[in-house]
């Protein structure tokens, strides 16, 4: 099974984002890596791409059926991810149905 660290997936694509932005790739192969591995990271078919998608739903509240549908994944799947945003230190709470980031 594929152990997930939020915050250091996370770290690592803000800081391949901030490096890019920058220019501080400055080798004509780092700079194409760095933008291939950033589009593999924000994309649904990755986890750290779906991580983004539940984060951006939560952040308005979202039910578990809507979560399930937006990242094609179970239900189970779903709650593992939940369950990385509180291991990351994040609060998820319920309410009226909705789970929400705090």
């Amino acid at each position: 099974m594929q152990q997930t660290k939020f915050v250091e997936t996370e770290t690592i694509l803000k800081a391949l984002e901030f490096t890019s932005a920058k220019g501080g790739f400055t080798d004509t192969q780092q700079k194409k890596a760095a933008a291939a591995l950033i589009k593999t990271m924000k994309s649904t078919q990755s986890v750290s791409g779906r991580h983004q998608q539940l984060r951006s739903f939560l952040k308005k509240g979202a039910t578990v059926a809507e979560m399930m549908r937006a990242t094609s994944s179970s239900r189970r799947t779903v709650f593992r991810y939940l369950n990385h945003f509180e291991e990351a230190g994040m609060t998820v709470s319920l309410q009226g149905g909705r789970y929400k980031l705090q």
